[in-house]
């Protein structure tokens, strides 16, 4: 199992697929010391957790390192307010679960110590799966527990030695499986697989790629309408176990799913079958296929009966690795889909303790990976009179309205085969693929009715539909967060109505993305999109005179004048002003023939990605931008500030922290001191928010910045930015920040009713050149000023 992670990893080594990744709060007074000591004590005590794969001679091997302190990091959160620590907290565990390993180098254990206050903090712990599985992650905690007690307590040996290490067991595996053995275990796998479909053919809304890019995502499910203990009387009244009625179940649906009678789903099983294994840390797991056919007729009795049958003859066989297993037998791989299934059910029994410590309140914490190794995984495990558990899918495949569809259909036939336990298998199947067609005709009807009510003038009370249900959520990018991607899953939904439902969700998603793309909605006219822009920011912003703009109707503009055969560079809108909008908005009413994109990269990426030099020494100094009006380029100060009176211009100067130079014939000279990076004001997160490479002379074309300096001097010219103490920033320093943003940018071809939603301060935006007629609106709001933030 160990060799088939390794080779997955040198195929694929940026890969954070199989990654483990876990926590758990800890409220009271912790003793950071005390745990740094348990975390050390079991890498200490497990050898496993000590070790790396190199491969000096093109062959792994396992390399364990002696004893040393492991480094615990801890980031402090309490400055923030409530919101911004959940928000800071989800994106450090996100970041750390999906940050790859290098198996020949790197520890494969990370911990992480986030504390939100004195006594609220959170223990993020990631492993590679080759060094652990599900079992091994409680035992991890259960022994950090138990050694922080002891730590605390000052208590000399809190558990015992262990009797063997994970690589005795290595040892030990591949010596028994060699001849009889062997071949025991071969021939009963070769004869269940042989003639068995290579893949399970699900209907997808997407196709499917020619490479897997494992990305996924993970939910939460409950199977709240069906009653556990009708699932174990029926499982004990067929001689069976509630696994195997839960599978027979799962192979139902998927028949109806896909017409198929002869079906391969994958499980796993803890492979822990000797008692010194109980107790360590390691990949012990195994996956088993289970290939059940429902040919002839069966009624679910009868197929519960065939589940058992096959899943005691894969008990009985479950020594032999499925790496193993996947090369000798010589199964079919193929890089567009994971050999022998891609489709898995299991039922957790990880030992489940209540751990207590020394002023310490325990609880699990999830974090979400955003990578799935299957096409798609339930988890089920026994909680107080029903199942929960969870699901994992891939998204370049699944939409999450599919997914819980799919989860519905499947909670919705076992609920009937506890009550009609003989019906024919065939005819549960059509009741499975028909509940997803009734669920769909359920929204219609609502929507309907919504429609209708509307039609008489009557303000129709919010049908609160699960947002699953009725929009699809995906990033534009599976390895970036930037760009959030929102479709709706049901017909004629209106965009403006949906956003005033879920105003709350919409924030929190643009918080984390920083951007949104509703693709897919009947949004037709400036009318359609001012609507919805409302709904986002209720007092839209007035144009002022700073660009050349079209007003469309009422708050809705036209982009800037910009010739269409150059690249509008990036920006983050109106940040060289002392006023600004958190929130932007473009609608797309006519695409162009080429080009034209609205490109989007994440401030907070720029930030990072800078040079640090370069970085502290725009944060230290700020940024001067310097602009002369009545030189006979662009507009003059009395268009841009709307009034020819120079005592009013003066009296604004001072409110927007302007200094004004009046020259010669009636010209102005304006400079401002701004901040090149500030801190959002809601997430807390560090944003590179200014327009150097709109304003530095640098930035322009070589042959623009020749005419130029040709004629101006360099304090004469248009418009320039400085250090905020007046010293020149370097072109090299500007080119390399121009390199940041080429590397960070994403960008979508328009189709006529996009509409993207940023926010201006972790996101900033420009224009791609085109070629044809090209119409796009914008918004803009919730204004702020840098004295606010």
């Amino acid at each position: 199992a160990q060799q088939r992670l390794w080779f997955l990893a040198q195929l694929s080594p940026d890969n954070a697929a199989f990654n483990i990744a876990g926590g758990v709060r800890l409220e009271g007074a912790l003793d950071r010391r005390a745990l740094a000591a348990a975390v050390s004590g079991v890498a200490r005590r497990h050898e496993i957790l000590r070790t790396t794969f190199p491969a000096p001679e093109g062959e792994p091997v396992q390399l364990i390192a002696p004893p040393s302190r492991v480094p615990l990091p801890w980031i402090d959160l309490s400055a923030l307010s409530a919101p911004q620590r959940r928000e800071r907290l989800l994106a450090i565990g996100e970041t750390a679960a999906r940050a790859p390993f290098d198996l020949a180098r790197d520890p494969l254990l990370r911990l992480l110590l986030v504390s939100e206050g004195e006594d609220r903090h959170t223990l993020l712990f990631v492993l590679h799966h080759i060094v652990t599985d599900g079992w091994s992650m409680s035992v991890l905690v259960r022994e950090i527990a138990a050694l922080y007690r002891g730590a605390v307590e000052r208590e000399a040996a809190p558990l015992p030695e262990l009797p063997i290490q994970y690589a005795d067991f290595a040892v030990w595996q591949r010596r028994r499986l060699v001849g009889e053995v062997l071949e025991a275990q071969l021939a009963y796998w070769r004869g269940r697989l042989t003639g068995a479909p290579a893949v399970l053919s699900l209907p997808t809304d997407r196709p499917r790629p020619e490479e897997q890019t494992f990305a996924g995502r993970t939910l939460p499910l409950s199977l709240r309408g069906v009653p556990l203990a009708g699932l174990r009387r029926l499982a004990l009244d067929n001689g069976a176990t509630l696994f195997m009625v839960l599978l027979a179940g799962f192979h139902t649906l998927l028949r109806g799913l896909t017409d198929e009678e002869d079906l391969v789903v994958g499980t796993d099983v803890a492979n822990r079958n000797r008692g010194e294994t109980e107790g360590l840390i390691g990949f012990f797991i195994n996956q088993l296929p289970l290939r059940v056919s429902s040919a002839g007729q069966p009624t679910f009795r009868e197929l519960i009966r065939r589940v058992r049958e096959v899943a005691l003859g894969a008990y009985a066989h479950q020594d032999l690795p499925f790496e193993k297993m996947v090369d000798t037998l010589k199964l079919d791989r193929q890089l567009r889909y994971s050999p022998v299934f891609q489709v898995k059910l299991f039922l957790l029994n990880t030992p489940v303790e209540t751990l207590a410590l020394p002023g310490l309140k325990i609880t699990p914490f999830e974090l979400e990976r955003g990578t799935a190794n299957l096409d798609l995984t339930v988890a089920l495990q026994e909680s107080g009179d029903t199942l929960t558990g969870w699901v994992n899918f891939r998204t370049d495949l699944f939409d999450a309205a599919t997914i819980s569809r799919l989860l519905g259909s499947y909670e919705a036939l076992l609920a009937r085969v506890l009550a009609e336990p003989d019906l024919c298998v065939a005819d549960l199947s059509r009741f499975s693929s028909r509940s997803e067609r009734t669920q769909l005709a359920m929204e219609n009807r609502a929507r309907q009715e919504s429609k209708f009510q509307r039609l008489k003038q009557i303000r129709p009370q919010a049908v609160q539909l699960p947002t699953a249900d009725v929009v699809r959520m995906e990033t534009l990018y599976p390895d970036r967060d930037i760009l959030l991607v929102v479709r709706p899953a049901v017909d004629d939904l209106d965009l403006a109505d949906w956003a005033a439902g879920h105003r709350q969700l919409i924030e929190e998603k643009l918080h984390r993305h920083g951007a949104i793309l509703f693709r897919g909605f009947p949004v037709e006219s400036a009318a359609d999109f001012e609507s919805f822009a409302r709904k986002i920011c209720p007092e839209l912003y007035r144009e002022n005179g700073e660009h050349v703009r079209e007003n469309v109707s009422g708050s809705i503009y036209t982009p800037i004048f910009y010739p269409a055969d150059q690249q509008l560079l990036w920006h983050n809108e109106n940040s060289f002003n002392h006023r600004w909008p958190m929130k932007i908005m473009f609608c797309c009413m006519k695409a162009p023939e080429k080009g034209g994109e609205t490109p989007i990269v994440d401030s907070r990426q720029v930030y990072e990605r800078i040079d640090p030099d370069l970085r502290r020494r725009f944060e230290d100094g700020r940024i001067l931008y310097m602009r002369n009006y009545g030189q006979g380029l662009g507009l003059d100060w009395q268009s841009v500030f709307r009034t020819t009176d120079k005592a009013a211009l003066e009296e604004r100067a001072r409110q927007d922290r302007l200094e004004l130079e009046w020259k010669a014939d009636g010209h102005l000279c304006t400079r401002a001191v701004r901040p090149a990076v500030i801190r959002h004001p809601h997430t807390g997160s560090l944003s590179w928010f200014n327009q150097a490479q709109h304003w530095h002379v640098s930035c322009l074309d070589p042959e623009t910045r020749r005419s130029m300096e040709a004629v101006f001097a360099e304090r004469d010219l248009p418009r320039n930015c400085y250090f905020g103490d007046g010293s020149s920033i370097p072109d090299e320093g500007m080119r390399q920040i121009l390199d940041v943003y080429r590397e960070l940018e994403v960008s979508v071809p328009w189709q006529e009713g996009d509409v993207i939603l940023v926010d201006n301060v972790l996101a900033a935006h420009g224009r791609n050149p085109y070629v044809g007629a090209r119409k796009i609106l914008v918004a803009m709001g919730d204004m702020v000023t840098f004295d606010e933030i």
